[in-house]
């Protein structure tokens, strides 16, 4: 970016220039913002993004399972996208961008970036920042980013994420082991080491799940119930500084049942009455003073057992580990779990440095709930979405994912897609036995484009025709059931989506006839004019039956995003 001549500017032009740098904030992230548009701005030109689907590259393994999402595209425009199907509806975000190294990992508008490029950082942290402020309007108050980068712009995303999240909002830096060899060509550090970001879009909102991630940890809780993993712990407590003299408060009888079903700390006749004393007769305390016990006594927690001539009271210590910011097993590195597993599952050596497929399963378990919805806009080899369909089969959850990439040296096409079709379906790697498919579903899209028009009214009849798979997307409705001209019909795990494209009405008294037919939570989205929306009184018969207005909420997104 060649520095900018003032000598030549007018007064006007000069004080413009004078009153931007006078406005600017004084202190934070400041960079020199990249002039020269992206190539996605250059594409998108006049223009707003949809999707369109792949038809051939369909998955489904189970239609009772929710549908995946690939999109193929610069993620700039799917992120426009996805700010109006799932604003507000993203649990977590993961992420692996360009590490902006110097080397010829990284293209900025079709160049390479190089090391001694004096803006190579203002370049990265443009291209970051449009992307990451698209990405924030899509996480609920409860919802997170993790940000994966190496040591080259730590610290410049460190505060550009501070800058859009809050610094409150930032719940640390995990460092991860991924390389123990060290890069060879290091003068000075060899590093080893790459890290993760860890935001909340509100950290008053947000808790990490109880998980074990230490393998050590994990094979001491070795019973399960509905809850989930726990293993059982003694109530008594026998070491001397829990001795009836030091904890008076913490010495009271417990009751237990004739069939040790009922424990409680009230006296019911029958019941046995159960001290903290020991096989020698040493008398003891319990873990808790007795109106924690009355708290804690949900009718599951404790558990009465037998043992020779004593009855003994243990509790369920549920799952959990203390989390530390600095992960050093070897699950973690890279070439074993992320380079060799990738060539095992594609049969070749297609793609760089992939991250450990097990790095993603343990991080979203930290933070992902059985129903979450998963995005990585950096898709790459699509780990992360391998991993949320390997965290599904363990637990039976219904996580889903959406993962958008660029079809650079047929990334998405080569490497994505395939990795994602056999982790879902199987795959049998050379010399080793088949490995079952982890089952579910995906759709493939590609971005597209409406062009603009002089006419605000010809361009909401175009976009409302170009809509369909964006419709579908926002509710997760995708199986087609009746394609009309002026009207579709889809329909998903009991639910029904009417779309109506035309500014004629003639063929509405058809389509509510088909949809009186179908059973289940119908949801009629209606092209209009009005920017104002729909009258509901033309509606009134449509019983059961959610309205939404199109296309205008899109055209008020893309206002916001797009000049247009």
């Amino acid at each position: 970016m060649a520095k900018k001549d003032y000598s030549k500017l007018e007064k006007n032009d000069l004080l413009k220039v004078i009153e931007k740098l006078e406005s600017r904030k004084k202190y934070g992230l400041i960079w020199d913002e990249e002039k020269t548009k992206e190539q996605f701005e250059k594409e998108s030109e006049n223009a707003l993004p949809v999707l369109k689907e792949v038809k051939g590259k369909e998955i489904k393994t189970d239609p009772t399972k929710p549908t995946n999402i690939l999109i193929e595209g610069d993620n700039y425009h799917a992120l426009s996208v996805l700010n109006y199907t799932h604003q507000g509806k993203i649990d977590v975000i993961y992420i692996d961008p360009p590490y902006n190294t110097g080397a010829k990992t990284w293209r900025y508008n079709n160049d390479y970036v190089e090391k001694d490029d004096t803006y190579r950082h203002s370049k990265w942290l443009s291209f970051m920042g449009k992307r990451l402020r698209l990405a924030y309007n899509l996480l609920p108050s409860d919802g997170f980013l993790i940000c994966a980068i190496d040591d080259n712009e730590l610290f410049t995303v460190g505060l550009l994420l501070d800058e859009i999240f809050g610094e409150k909002n930032r719940l640390g830096l995990v460092t991860v082991l991924h390389n123990p060899k060290g890069r060879n060509q290091s003068k000075f550090f060899s590093a080893n080491s790459e890290f993760m970001l860890v935001y909340a879009r509100n950290i008053d909102q947000v808790s990490f799940n109880k998980v074990a991630l230490n393998e050590e940890v994990q094979v001491t809780f070795d019973q399960e119930d509905e809850q989930g993993k726990y293993r059982l712990e003694h109530f008594m407590r026998a070491r001397t500084v829990w001795s009836r003299q030091n904890r008076p408060l913490n010495w009271y009888p417990i009751f237990v049942s004739k069939d040790f079903k009922d424990i409680t700390s009230h006296k019911i006749a029958g019941y046995y009455e159960v001290y903290p004393i020991t096989n020698d007769g040493k008398e003891m305390a319990w873990k808790n003073i007795r109106e924690t016990f009355d708290q804690l006594n949900d009718g599951d927690y404790f558990t009465a057992k037998k043992e020779g001539e004593k009855i003994r009271i243990y509790h369920k210590y549920r799952e959990q580990q203390v989390l530390k910011n600095v992960w050093l097993d070897q699950k973690y590195q890279s070439e074993f779990h992320g380079t060799n597993l990738l060539k095992k599952i594609l049969g070749k050596n297609i793609f760089d440095y992939p991250k450990s497929l097990y790095l993603l399963i343990d991080i979203l378990k930290l933070t992902t709930k059985k129903d979450s919805v998963i995005l990585d806009f950096f898709a790459g080899s699509g780990t992360t979405g391998h991993a949320v369909l390997d965290i599904n089969k363990q637990d039976n959850g219904s996580r889903t994912f959406i993962l958008t990439t660029n079809n650079e040296n047929k990334i998405a096409e080569e490497v994505c897609y395939p990795r994602i079709e056999k982790a879902i379906k199987g795959y049998k790697a050379q010399k080793e036995e088949k490995i079952d498919g982890l089952g579910g579903n995906l759709k493939y899209y590609k971005t597209a484009f409406v062009k603009n028009s002089i006419s605000r009214d010809d361009l909401k009849m175009r976009i409302t025709r170009e809509c369909t798979e964006m419709l579908c997307l926002r509710e997760g409705i995708f199986d087609e059931v009746k394609a009309k001209p002026d009207y579709h019909i889809f329909e998903q795990n009991g639910r029904i989506m009417g779309i109506y494209y035309s500014m004629e009405r003639d063929s509405l008294a058809q389509l509510k006839k088909e949809l009186d037919k179908m059973e289940g939570e119908k949801i009629l989205y209606c092209f209009t004019f009005d920017p104002l929306g729909l009258d509901k009184n033309d509606f009134a018969d449509w019983q059961g039956v959610s309205l939404e207005p199109i296309p205008q909420k899109i055209l008020d997104i893309y206002e916001q995003i797009y000049e247009y």
